[in-house]
């Protein structure tokens, strides 16, 4: 009974993070990707998130953005997904304060010569659970 309540909190505690996300939608779908729903998720492939992913965040297969996913295409999503959605609950747990914390713990990494990706705090959790 306490997740009707909850649940919507979490919505509206990532919503600065989820509308960020939400941006890439147009410029997607007018490039010529898709979006897609799953999980309580936005799904955004294909397109400028595919430029996005592969130029700016450096060959990523997908990324998360509050409760929207941006992934290189259908399939990137899919391989992704579950590893994605870690994310997704940490975005409810830290809300618009992840993506400086997230910052943070990679900066923290670089400095003691440890991988930025791979060793950061945000990151181990997911590659633990879904490798």
């Amino acid at each position: 009974m306490i997740r009707y309540f909850v649940y919507p909190l979490g919505f509206t505690w990532t919503l600065p993070n989820t509308l960020l996300g939400a941006c890439f939608v147009p410029p997607t779908l007018v490039s010529g990707g898709g979006v897609r729903f799953e999980r309580g998720a936005m799904e955004i492939h294909g397109g400028f998130a595919r430029w996005f992913l592969r130029r700016i965040a450096r060959g990523a297969s997908a990324m998360t953005l509050g409760h929207v996913i941006l992934g290189q295409d259908r399939w990137c999503l899919d391989w992704t997904r579950n590893h994605e959605h870690v994310h997704v609950r940490q975005y409810r747990q830290w809300g618009p304060f992840f993506l400086p914390a997230y910052a943070l713990s990679s900066f923290l990494c670089w400095c003691r010569g440890q991988n930025p990706y791979f060793d950061n705090r945000f990151e181990k959790p997911a590659f633990e659970q879904f490798p």
